[in-house]
């Protein structure tokens, strides 16, 4: 059992030199908590940082530490009541509490700079740093890796929204930002009127913003789930926290129940671990009404249980990071011999619209509480999905060789990336990236593989770079038996989404080498990346 005891007495104050800084240290000073003695406990060795950060230039609301206790002892309740409904027992996130006064611990830090220097868009870093700073004189005030940050507002939380609250509000890495404000008190919840609606928007995105801090990405419910549950917290949950139902998916407790800070162990978590699909299948079962997926992958850890997220892009809203929000997800456990399966009805998605992109995005959630994210595409047509992702027998590019190519990024990207190698690796995390450190190297851009045989190939396969930066739009493609004579076989468009793609030739060839010619990319600039390429 983890114990911190703390003293407090009636007011806040601040002893002028003792808790000032020079013009020229930028260092954050801690204010004197002062308002009784507490006796902050844990069963957890790691938990939740609570850090309320005030601006130099800023009074604190009142009665702010019994405000956030309530509200963050509320929402532990939630998190463990939730895993309890989903099967992982009453399993919740760690806090420093006294339970007895109802008072959790707060890491209270004065901001070295005013309000100014942490506004919504760059402040977050900024409080970071001053954060980082801190926990290297105060290590033991410390006692896990997910912080949530309370700023106090600076402007009027009544018709204000997030990006318009003054201070950071959104949840990125292992941090997660908030606002506090006078009235931000759970008493408010459900009490209608403004200062009802103002706590359920402020008090709830507060909660939304944690679960991205405890490693939850967007999603919704299935529309089998809403009629009962109510909304899902990653999904609009913010709106009806504390007036209507609100509730964790499956997939979050999935996350959840391999986060550091809702277990007990002190084992280490998200360190360094690889995976990737080894083999997807995927058909629509027409008598089910469900797209089955099923595969086959490998990885480093064992794997607690694989998620299946389906994100459909409507209106072309684009994909990744807060284009999320409409994805609908469900879970499996692991098979024998590292398989998985799956049953999804179409039923409870939303959108069947002709066209409409979607983003099957397979996710390994692994011991360690990392999980490790594959992405396949496919559409709807005639209210029917079109799975067109499925595995193919791919030729072994075991000894392949780049035997040429127009550039590559061999020093500026992160490594392993940017060397052309990483075309024909195995492996779509890493990715080849043409040159653009010194000279910009321009399209068109081309490279030659050598497949130190001659296969007879049906296709040709290539997965764009992950997030689709740089993703090439239309290429030509050559073949040959000796390298010095190519014959032209076609022209392609790839696709600018995530996965793997498959391009099916009219009829079987037979060559050794074959040459890409990219001659545009779907930003419309000069650079161009691959992550694989290969043939089938």
């Amino acid at each position: 059992m983890m114990k911190q005891n703390f003293t407090l007495v009636l007011s806040l104050f601040f002893i002028s030199g003792l808790f000032s800084c020079s013009k020229d240290d930028s260092s954050p000073i801690m204010p004197v908590l002062q308002e009784g003695v507490f006796n902050y406990t844990s069963d957890k060795a790691h938990n939740l940082n609570v850090v309320y950060f005030i601006p130099n230039d800023v009074t604190e609301p009142v009665d702010y530490h019994r405000r956030v206790s309530e509200i963050l002892l509320q929402a532990q309740d939630f998190f463990g009541t939730e895993m309890q409904r989903n099967g992982y027992g009453n399993k919740t996130f760690g806090l420093l509490k006294d339970d007895a006064k109802k008072r959790i611990k707060l890491i209270v830090i004065k901001g070295s700079k005013g309000k100014a220097a942490y506004p919504y868009s760059g402040g977050a870093d900024v409080v970071q740093q001053e954060i980082n700073d801190y926990k290297t004189r105060h290590p033991s005030e410390f006692t896990g890796d997910h912080y949530l940050v309370i700023l106090p507002a600076t402007v009027d939380v009544a018709t204000g929204n997030a990006e318009g609250a003054g201070v950071p509000f959104y949840g990125y890495g292992k941090f997660c930002f908030a606002l506090d404000y006078p009235e931000q008190d759970i008493k408010y919840l459900g009490a209608g009127g403004t200062l009802g609606s103002t706590a359920s928007k402020w008090i709830g995105g507060m909660i939304h913003e944690l679960g991205h801090g405890l490693n939850l990405p967007h999603n919704r419910q299935k529309f089998s789930s809403e009629a009962t549950l109510g909304m899902a917290l990653m999904w609009g949950g913010n709106s009806t926290w504390g007036v209507s139902k609100t509730f964790l998916t499956p997939a979050d407790c999935a996350v959840l129940n391999v986060n550091q800070i809702f277990n007990n162990d002190k084992k280490t978590y998200y360190g360094t671990s690889t995976a990737s699909i080894l083999e997807i299948q995927a058909s629509y079962d027409t008598s089910k009404g469900v797209i089955v997926v099923s595969g086959k992958y490998n990885s480093s850890l064992a794997v607690k249980e694989v998620l299946f997220f389906n994100d459909p892009n409507v209106n072309n809203e684009g994909t990744g990071v807060n284009k999320d929000y409409n994805a609908i997800a469900w879970t499996s456990k692991p098979m024998s011999s590292n398989r998985f399966y799956i049953e999804m009805p179409i039923v409870d998605l939303e959108f069947k619209n002709d066209n409409i992109p979607y983003e099957l995005k397979v996710m390994l959630v692994q011991e360690n509480g990392n999980v490790i994210e594959t992405i396949y595409s496919y559409t709807f047509l005639n209210g029917v999905p079109v799975l067109n992702f499925s595995t193919r027998d791919e030729i072994s590019k075991q000894g392949w060789k780049a035997v040429s190519f127009s550039s590559e990024e061999a020093t500026d990207e992160p490594a392993p990336n940017g060397p052309i190698t990483n075309l024909i690796d195995g492996n779509a995390a890493t990715y080849w990236q043409s040159k653009w450190s010194s000279a910009v190297a321009v399209y068109p851009h081309e490279f030659v593989i050598d497949m130190t045989a001659a296969h007879v190939a049906h296709g040709i396969t290539i997965t764009q770079r992950g997030g689709l930066v740089a993703a090439i739009k239309n290429v030509e493609l050559f073949t040959s038996i000796d390298g010095i004579n190519f014959t032209f076989e076609g022209t392609y468009t790839f696709a600018n989404v995530n996965g793997s793609q498959y391009f099916d030739f009219s009829a079987p060839k037979n060559f050794r080498y074959f040459k890409i010619v990219a001659s545009s990319a779907w930003d419309g600039l000069d650079f161009a990346a691959l992550a694989e390429i290969g043939m089938y």
